[in-house]
């Protein structure tokens, strides 16, 4: 009967204080991290949408949310860095989920910042102003850092915000002051202008050429880097090595012809190197990556690869490095196909072509084995040739269509449209054939950039002008005794698709194979036949890794003429 006396009570706002705060976060269903991460953005976009001035239990409050949600954040980093093959469907979701708590809690932290700009004398900001500001700081780093994950150009509008953030820090005389972004985790000390420089430093890597995964590893090394580093405002040539102008809207820059003015800052890194050299010294000695704080993530060799080339990245005597080939500017077109099993086809295309002397001039293998062995072309030779010209060719496998700008000896550089080509990573291998090139070659994806929403400059190395596709197949020196139809049943392996490359002994680069990387074991015994001859081979180690590729080295164990191919079965 009293019905019409009830109401809904309005929801508390989850940032009134401290205490609300906290049983807010316990709500969250921590077992599904993106409803958790969604219930986030959406109290801190009402935090933000109500502006209402800072006090001293808001601002204790959002505190606590941030701090609650790092484990969260933390969770989603390693969903994104530990699935490097996701659709993009899967991986905006990810990517865009994370961005936006990044781009909320962004927001509510200037805000506080600019409160005590407005009013320095009256804001409830002040006794908080260095945790706020580093924490501004370092969600502009986090962003710059997932932008690059997706090899995207960082606004120029954070950077300028960045660059004020730190000058305000200087002016308040805040900028080394000790703290910790989070107490609740274990973390050691910095200050505004070690998250500052870990920015910076970052940025001066960012070359379109390392893997999500190696750019957080290095963001981690960092924390520990920067202690070698010092900002200073007075240029001295023989000493410094980047440079960043606070009234610019960009980040770091190598020292190169610098007029010095005010509002630049510089920093030298011959600390730096001589403490990378130390850590590569106890590297090679043995000792464990993690002992020296490289984190657990450091696994060798691929890790000290990846020291070695950030070191001479920061080198204060670095200089520039000559093109192995010259670059020249084109406008064509190449043929592209992706995937071990479509590149393989396609190569034997080629290989079939110039085998049976569809392609090029003189005589074909076979004929000039008849030339070798008898003098002269057997009519077997010719009929065989002249049904394999006439036959039907097997189906071409299915490509796409790239625009070239520039190439070289060495590679192509393209541009791609990015909603299309959902698939492109840096390490794809691929198949490759220009439009006045008449074969096949096989290339890798070594350098990204986003230069458009819609549009990725990629550049492509060359492994090998001229491969050759082969079929391994396991050895097996016994037969189980259990046939069907006159096959062996037992333990029936199908045969791998790979690449045969040859070496250049000048260059000291071994002949190699390019085979899935779930192929791979060390020692592993294959053959396989070419031109009637079967060679029996033991893998060696792993040269290059690529996402489901390996290039190895190998060495031959046997080598069986035509005659006694039938021996190996």
């Amino acid at each position: 009967m009293f019905g019409f006396f009830s109401f809904k009570r309005k929801p508390t706002d989850p940032l009134t204080d401290v205490q609300s705060a906290t049983r807010w976060m316990e709500t969250l269903p921590l077992g599904n991290l993106y409803a958790a991460n969604e219930g986030l953005v959406k109290a801190l976009r009402e935090y933000n949408q109500h502006q209402q001035a800072p006090s001293k239990d808001r601002i204790a409050a959002l505190f606590t949310l941030d701090e609650g949600a790092q484990d969260i954040l933390r969770a989603l980093l390693g969903q994104y860095l530990l699935n490097p093959r996701m659709s993009r469907a899967v991986e905006s979701r990810l990517w865009n989920a994370v961005f936006a708590y990044y781009q909320e809690i962004l927001h509510a932290y200037h805000a506080l910042v600019m409160d005590y700009v407005g009013n320095p004398s009256g804001s409830k900001v002040k006794p908080s102003l260095a945790l706020i500001v580093a924490r501004t700081v370092h969600y502009i780093g986090l962003g710059a850092k997932w932008c690059y994950f997706r090899y995207e150009r960082v606004d120029p509008k954070l950077w300028k915000r960045l660059n004020k953030l730190y000058h305000l820090a200087e002016y308040e005389e805040i900028e080394r002051e000790p703290l910790k972004l989070y107490e609740t985790h274990d973390e050691r000390s910095t200050s505004i202008a070690g998250r500052y420089l870990r920015i910076l430093m970052l940025d001066a890597i960012n070359n379109g050429t390392l893997l999500p995964r190696q750019l957080d590893l290095v963001d981690q090394w960092l924390a520990d880097f920067t202690r070698e580093l010092v900002l200073e405002k007075e240029f001295k040539p023989e000493r410094h090595t980047f440079y960043v102008d606070l009234a610019e809207a960009r980040g770091a820059r190598r020292v190169r012809r610098v007029e010095a003015s005010e509002s630049k800052r510089y920093w030298g890194t011959f600390e730096l190197k001589s403490h990378i050299d130390e850590i590569r010294a106890k590297l090679m000695k043995g000792e464990a990556p993690a002992r020296l704080g490289l984190t657990e993530d450091c696994k060798l060799p691929a890790c000290l690869e990846l020291l070695d080339k950030v070191a001479a990245l920061w080198s204060p005597t670095v200089k520039r490095t000559q093109r192995a080939h010259e670059r020249r500017r084109v406008m064509q077109q190449i043929e592209v196909v992706r995937g071990l099993d479509m590149i393989c086809a396609s190569v034997k295309l080629n290989n079939d072509q110039v085998r049976l002397g569809g392609a090029g001039e003189g005589l074909s293998y076979e004929e000039m084995l008849d030339m070798h062995l008898y003098g002269f072309v057997t009519q077997r030779t010719r009929t065989k040739l002249a049904e394999a010209r006439q036959g039907r060719r097997p189906p071409l496998p299915e490509y796409e269509r790239w625009v070239v700008e520039n190439e070289s000896d060495g590679g192509f550089g393209a541009l791609i449209d990015v909603q299309q080509d959902d698939w492109i990573r840096l390490g794809k291998l691929l198949g490759v054939k220009p439009e006045r090139q008449g074969h096949w070659v096989v290339a890798v994806i070594r350098r990204m950039v986003q230069v458009s929403p819609n549009q990725y400059a990629v550049g492509l190395q060359i492994l090998s002008q001229r491969p050759v596709a082969l079929l391994l197949r396991a050895s097996h020196e016994q037969p189980s005794g259990y046939t069907i139809d006159g096959v062996d049943a037992v333990d029936v392996v199908l045969p791998i698709p790979a690449l045969y490359l040859k070496g250049e002994r000048k260059a000291g680069q071994p002949d190699s194979l390019i085979l899935p990387s779930a192929e791979f074991a060390n020692g592993r015994h294959l053959w396989f036949s070419l031109h009637g001859t079967t060679y029996q081979i033991a893998l060696n180690q792993a040269l290059e890794r690529g996402d489901d590729w390996l290039r190895v080295s190998f060495r031959l164990v046997t080598k069986v003429p035509a005659a006694g191919e039938a021996v190996r079965g």
